[in-house]
């Protein structure tokens, strides 16, 4: 699997970590280069179609990657860890570790 380029996935999603971001293109990538249509990707992982496009396009917020399916993953496309991850920074405290959060004390709507 090719090297992902951390500073061209680096905040490509404002709602998730670039780690999250590179795991996601990944999942894609090992799909289709197994070969696999969503339709039957989504059939062997025993998810809907629906949520593996949110899996590998980041548009749904609410979707994050559990253990189990990256597990299933794993087996399913012949994938290892590091395919899945990609290369990491040798820092912790790596920006590429933070996903953004909202705001505290944001102001709700006024009330009419």
């Amino acid at each position: 699997m090719q090297k992902v380029d951390k500073k061209m996935s680096s905040r490509t999603n404002a709602k998730f970590s670039p780690v999250t971001v590179d795991v996601k293109k990944n999942i894609r990538k090992l799909r289709l280069d197994a070969g696999y249509s969503m339709n039957e990707g989504a059939r062997l992982l025993n998810i809907s179609r629906k949520q593996l496009e949110d899996i590998e396009t980041g548009r749904n917020y609410g979707c994050h990657v559990e253990l189990e399916l990256l597990a299933k993953i794993k087996v399913i496309y012949g994938a290892s860890v590091d395919d899945l991850i990609g290369d990491l920074p040798k820092k912790a405290d790596s920006e590429y570790f933070s996903r953004p959060r909202k705001r505290i004390g944001s102001r709700g709507r006024k009330k009419k």
